[in-house]
């Protein structure tokens, strides 16, 4: 009894060979005879008929139990049938339909290649528990395993995960896929269960990427590429499967990627110095500062590997085979998440404005000030001259990271998105608008009555602090910093020794930033003075017999003369 469970889940059975009605059964002769008879007859136009069940004859061909798979084979080719096996090759992975079941093999007529015929074991074709799963005309997928003089052998073992270590050398020769399930995890890699076999795949192959927590797999069953076989040692890798799909997936993905287009992809990785995004085969990472507008403390805390993300393509920058540096070889796409969200820069301009007191926490320290934080995503700088009215070495010998601080916002530039702040008391902050412009005045009269420094401008300052790098002065209406290298001074010269604390020093303001940041310079000072005195003399020096007195011209002698 032969029990068939075909692939839509209709289950029909059969008995032993000749069983058949004698009326489903005809000769060689017969079936002869009609071929030809019906070569020679035109054949009538089609009719409506109505479906009625396939006789057994038309589904099964019955092939005596006791003759074996090579006599039918050798058989079939001495009628003619011998199939052509032009193209296919071990470990190529074929389709075909099912024509004919024999006693324990089933032939198949390979798709994509004139006249390939196959046979593949029937046991190949059962369930778990023993039901044939395909008949005839079902389609499966199976790979070649042999090419010989009595055929070609498909089979679907690897792919159901049952294989011996001659099949896994054949994979291995030919590169076919192997199923696995993943039983444990050894020092430095899993051991995998193929069949009887027992295999072990190396954690550097186990995905594209580190993997590190490898016993997430543990009673998986995956796809693997078998790299080495020597005696029962089955040494796997699915990495190398995963690149090759890859690699297909990324030519497809690369025709729909350019510089400033939105795409959507997958996290794959997160590391301290960004986010790693699968954009379909082809993988593209987003540097942190690119994560958000808002200060990111670790990329974690912003997505997590598998979330589905927004991004826009900053850069794609092909890469280099033969660069000796290994960064390089590889393709590189920048991505941004940032781009895609509300600039909080430009929705702070509506709601503050020069002269706003404001409270914000100190987000970080440099030396030359502290940064904080008026909104989420909006930073202002304190210059270290406006966080306290004594001279401060530091930032953080007056405030720390974390601290909440009173400002005032002294500049805005929308263009460089700079804010400016001053630190104040929170007396000030908390005084009435009319009270604030008076009380300043009295804090700092001197100040307050000078006017505000240009570009350009020479003035006399006051040596404040002396550093390595330069020199601090004081001067009406404001600070600034001469730089070692605008003093005019020879390079490395000691500026303690060339300066003096109070020295009165003639200086030009060469820059003011956005935050208020001045830098001075003595050598500008200079080239200033000596236009000045340039364009002075130029002005004294008249055309000849112009502004005093002379013989004058031609015409005036004339003129006295005739009086």
């Amino acid at each position: 009894m032969v029990v068939v469970k075909r692939a839509s889940g209709t289950i029909e059975t059969r008995g032993p060979v000749g069983d058949a009605p004698a009326e489903a059964t005809a000769t060689a002769e017969e079936t002869t005879a009609a071929a030809e008879s019906s070569a020679a007859t035109p054949a009538p136009a089609p009719r409506p008929v109505t479906p009625t069940p396939a006789p057994t004859s038309a589904l099964y061909e019955e092939v005596p139990e006791s003759q074996s798979f090579a006599e039918m084979f050798e058989a079939q080719a001495k009628d003619g049938g011998t199939p052509s096996r032009k193209g296919l090759r071990v470990g190529e992975k074929v389709r075909g339909t099912i024509f004919q079941l024999g006693a324990d093999t089933a032939f198949v007529s390979v798709e994509g290649a004139a006249k390939s015929e196959a046979m593949i074991e029937l046991r190949e074709l059962k369930d778990d528990e023993g039901i044939l799963r395909f008949g005839v005309g079902d389609v499966i997928d199976a790979h070649v395993v042999e090419v010989g003089a009595k055929g070609i052998q498909l089979s679907r073992a690897l792919a159901k995960g049952s294989a011996n270590l001659a099949l896994l050398a054949e994979a291995r020769a030919s590169g076919m896929p192997v199923e696995g399930l993943v039983l444990s995890v050894n020092k430095g890699g899993v051991e995998v269960a193929i069949g009887d076999i027992r295999a072990f795949c190396p954690i550097s192959q186990l995905d594209l990427r580190y993997v590190e927590k490898p016993d997430q797999f543990i009673g998986e069953k995956l796809q693997f590429r078998v790299s080495e076989v020597r005696e029962r040692n089955v040494v796997l890798s699915r990495r190398a499967l995963l690149e090759d799909e890859q690699r297909q997936l990324a030519a497809e993905t690369r025709k729909n990627l350019a510089q400033g287009k939105i795409v959507k992809g997958k996290v794959s990785g997160v590391r301290d110095f960004g986010v790693f995004v699968d954009l379909g085969g082809v993988e593209g990472m987003i540097p942190v500062s690119e994560l958000s507008y808002t200060r990111v403390g670790h990329p974690s805390d912003v997505v997590k590997v598998g979330d589905e993300v927004e991004v826009e393509i900053l850069r794609m920058e092909a890469g280099q085979p033969n660069s000796p540096d290994k960064a390089k070889q590889k393709e590189r796409i920048t991505l941004s998440m940032r781009s895609r969200q509300e600039d909080p820069f430009q929705k702070a301009l509506s709601e503050i404005k020069e002269g706003d007191r404001l409270q914000g926490k100190v987000v970080r320290l440099q030396q030359f000030g502290a940064f904080v934080e008026l909104r989420p995503g909006v930073d202002g700088l304190v210059h270290i001259s406006a966080l306290s009215d004594r001279r401060v070495a530091h930032p953080r010998d007056v405030v720390k990271e974390g601290e909440l601080i009173w400002v005032s916002v002294e500049k805005i530039d929308t263009q460089e998105k700079r804010i400016g702040l001053r630190r104040i008391s929170e007396e000030e902050a908390q005084r009435p608008p009319e009270e604030r412009p008076a009380a300043a005045a009295e804090a700092a009269p001197a100040q307050s009555a000078a006017p505000r420094p240009k570009v350009g401008q020479v003035v006399m300052g006051k040596v404040d602090r002396i550093e390595p790098y330069g020199v601090f002065l004081a001067f009406p209406g404001g600070k600034g910093l001469l730089p070692a290298s605008e003093t005019g001074t020879e390079r490395g010269t000691d500026l303690r020794k060339h300066y003096s604390l109070g020295q009165e020093v003639k200086v030009a303001i060469l820059d003011i930033d956005a935050s208020g940041k001045i830098r001075l310079s003595v050598t500008a000072a200079i080239r200033a003075e000596e236009r000045a005195e340039v364009e002075a003399w130029q002005k004294t020096q008249q055309p000849q017999g112009a502004g005093k007195k002379g013989f004058g011209t031609f015409a005036d002698l004339l003129n006295k003369a005739r009086k």
